[in-house]
């Protein structure tokens, strides 16, 4: 009995999971494709290298890893299937997964049987092995190349159904090959497409059902999901053998049509992250078995065959499926070009050619082995610039992000879409809001904006390219800036933040929109009393803030400099009026005090604002003020105080007249304190806070106004002399 060689299996699966990841990583970070780099650092860390994987020591364990593993990987595709794209190109999609599977099938065993002279049962095997293209290689070229919307459907459902599709005929070739009768094959080939659909459906709808009536703990989600992946393979597996990739694909699909949730969200983040991981390890691992030699035996005929599978037989695919279609001759061309093969014709070669062993099995890796890295290198460096020359990319987004669907946010949205004509989508997690811009007419979705899946779930973000963060929490719009810049670029995300305005920092974290300006939910109160107003200005003496540019067809927010006025441009122009005394004593009132120390007149005054403004906190308000004080004195002269500071758990600035009738002697103060404005503002207003204590100086400077104020009978007289005399 052969004792397994526990320390070469450590190693090799080490080497591959540690590898591939690695690997992985470096072709993310040097924009090439993935398979380039796992090809040739396995065939470099196996035998043929340094020999740290030495795929001979899994022996029978190295087929159960990689049918269970590409079974995970096209759940995560299933995942990922949308019906809205396949109900808008229907015929093409399913002319490509029948009449075109043919033509790959035969076209391409034509190929081989000619070129290679082998016989026919081989050469539709080899043919089989190729007709897969897989969501692992058209996922990232999409995601990267960013072609239109009918093309993008077209390509993915064909990646993603193509797979198991591919491997039922492969495996019906295969029994024939081996000496099953054709229509035995024929027959466990329809056991097999029934059996795995019918398991699919029922396993997908167990999981929605699980998850529907929250039976599953939400921290152990995407471990169940992993976990239903693995028990739907291989009990259908069981039933009847290679019918798992079908059964977990029809579930994947089931699963995302059915529940589409948060839950979802974060199954497809977490098994996104452990396809990555598959598909490293196990491209590490099959691509280790390769022999440099047999490529050279391959030769200039193993070139032609290639070639001619690429540029006849692909084409003849498309022509044959999309004949009758409503697709235009440039799409038909971009379709012939793209077809890359991925992880499961690698898997599929590796595994039979195990099984067929000698020169059989060695030519038929060595066949798709060359196939896969000539699509992939060949195709996915070239489809960007062939789209670019067909006209088929979607256009540069020029659309806008807001988020932040308050009346701030609103505002902005309307000028983006009713003067720029540009494509807006506001994002907020508050329904009210939500609503609110809906009734409004402008594009909205209850979403979190963190979730930038969501520009590839949702229609909605086809055309959007730029984001504007405008929460009033500086650090959120710095995350969200951060995770939407991987997506829209470094120089198309804005935020407002109430820190020194600036150029993008480091990481993508986004320009300071609006410099200076008090955060957005005080705007939006401002606009709600109309002391905030907007006009959209057409020439350059327009007076107030400049908020967003529209110029040469493009749209740029204020940043830290005002570029000078271009003809034909547009200005949103933000003008906040004057009164801010009279609104903050609005939200603050008056009332008459006796104390005799300065804590006491803090404490009191605290006091009569959290009755207005509950959240404030009183112990955190007293400290604040007195530190306040010591740093900036607040006494005003001629018996006047003004202390004053921002507090962030108020929504709207207040100030609080006390009269001191009796005086209050405080040291190095020539006249006793009468008049005490007591001022607190939201964090993130310093313009409103200046301005309201620049009206307080300017009312008190006037010994007339002092004097009145303390003749007064009441307080509430007091407070309607100064609003009605102060600038409103």
């Amino acid at each position: 009995m052969n004792v397994p060689d526990q320390r070469a299996i450590l190693n090799s699966l080490t080497a591959a999971i540690s590898g591939g990841m690695l690997l992985t990583i470096a072709a993310r970070r040097l924009r090439v494709p993935g398979i380039v780099l796992l090809l040739f650092g396995g065939i470099a860390l196996g035998p043929e290298g340094v020999g740290l994987v030495k795929p001979e020591s899994l022996d029978g364990f190295l087929t159960v890893i990689v049918s269970l593993a590409v079974g995970l990987i096209l759940f995560e595709g299933g995942l990922t299937l949308d019906l809205r794209g396949y109900a808008a190109e229907s015929f093409a999609i399913t002319r490509l997964l029948t009449v075109g599977v043919v033509v790959t099938w035969l076209g391409t065993a034509f190929a081989v049987w000619g070129i290679f002279h082998v016989d026919a049962p081989f050469a539709l095997l080899a043919g089989s092995m190729v007709i897969v293209t897989g969501p692992t290689v058209i996922g990232p070229l999409l995601k990267r190349i960013q072609v239109i919307s009918r093309l993008h459907a077209i390509l993915h459902w064909e990646g993603v159904l193509i797979d198991a599709i591919g491997v039922f005929i492969a495996t019906l070739c295969f029994e024939w090959l081996a000496g099953r009768s054709g229509q035995a094959a024929v027959t466990k080939f329809i056991w097999r497409a029934l059996a795995g659909s019918g398991i699919g459906f029922a396993g997908g709808y167990a999981i929605v059902l699980a998850l529907r009536r929250r039976l599953v703990p939400a921290n152990l989600l995407n471990v169940f999901a992993l976990g239903a992946a693995v028990l739907i393979f291989g009990v259908t597996d069981a039933v009847i053998s290679a019918a798992g990739l079908l059964a977990v694909t029809v579930a994947g699909f089931v699963v995302g049509w059915k529940h589409p949730s948060d839950d979802l969200k974060a199954i497809r983040g977490f098994k996104a992250e452990i396809t990555d991981l598959l598909i490293g390890m196990l491209f590490i691992l099959l691509a280790s078995r390769l022999k440099l030699a047999s490529f050279y035996d391959f030769g200039l005929r193993g070139v032609a065959l290639v070639a001619f599978i690429m540029l006849v037989v692909r084409p003849l695919n498309v022509l044959a499926s999309t004949a009758g279609s409503r697709l235009g001759w440039r799409e038909k061309v971009f379709l012939s070009w793209v077809a890359p093969r991925g992880i499961v014709a690698a898997s599929m070669a590796s595994l039979f050619g195990i099984a067929l062993g000698s020169a059989d099995g060695r030519f038929l890796e060595t066949f798709v082995y060359s196939v896969i890295v000539a699509t992939v290198v060949l195709q996915g460096l070239s489809a960007g610039w062939v789209a670019r020359l067909l006209g088929v990319r979607r256009p540069e987004p020029a659309g806008w992000l807001i988020v932040n669907a308050d009346a701030f946010g609103r505002r902005l949205a309307r000028f983006i879409r009713e003067e720029a004509k540009l494509d807006v989508l506001i994002l907020d997690s508050n329904a009210r809001l939500i609503a609110e811009a809906r009734a409004e007419g402008l594009p909205a979705l209850c979403e979190d904006a963190l979730n930038v899946d969501l520009a590839e779930e949702r229609e909605e973000f086809q055309k959007i390219g730029h984001l504007l963060a405008l929460t009033d929490n500086a650090e959120l719009n710095e995350l969200l800036c951060s995770r939407w810049s991987e997506l829209f670029g470094r120089d198309h995300v804005y935020r407002w933040s109430s820190s020194k305005p600036g150029v993008p920092a480091a990481g993508g974290r986004g320009r300071i929109a609006f410099p200076r300006l008090a955060r957005p939910s005080v705007i939006a109160s401002e606009i709600a009393t109309e002391a905030a107003r907007f006009q959209t200005a057409v020439k350059p003496e327009a007076e107030g803030t400049p908020l967003l540019a529209f110029r040469d067809g493009a749209l740029f927010p204020a940043v830290e400099t005002v570029e000078p006025w271009k003809e034909g441009e547009k200005r949103l122009v933000m003008e906040r009026a004057g009164g801010f005394l009279a609104r903050s004593l609005e939200a603050g009132g008056a009332l008459d005090l006796q104390t005799g120390n300065l804590t006491d007149l803090y404490k009191q005054l605290i006091d009569f604002v959290i009755q207005r403004h509950p959240a404030i906190s009183k112990e955190e308000t007293l400290t604040g003020i007195l530190e306040a004080g010591k740093l900036i004195p607040a006494w005003l002269g001629h018996g006047v105080a003004i202390p004053h500071l921002y507090n962030p758990r108020i929504a709207r600035r207040a100030c609080v007249l006390a009269r001191l009738r009796d005086g209050l002697h405080v040291p190095e103060q020539a006249e006793p304190l009468r008049l005490v404005f007591f001022l607190v503002s939201p964090a993130g207003d310093p313009e409103g806070h200046l301005a309201a204590m620049g009206e307080i100086a300017r009312f008190c400077a006037d010994a007339g106004h002092r004097k009145a104020l303390l003749d007064f009978s009441a307080p509430e007289e007091a407070l309607r002399f100064v609003q009605t005399r102060s600038n409103y």
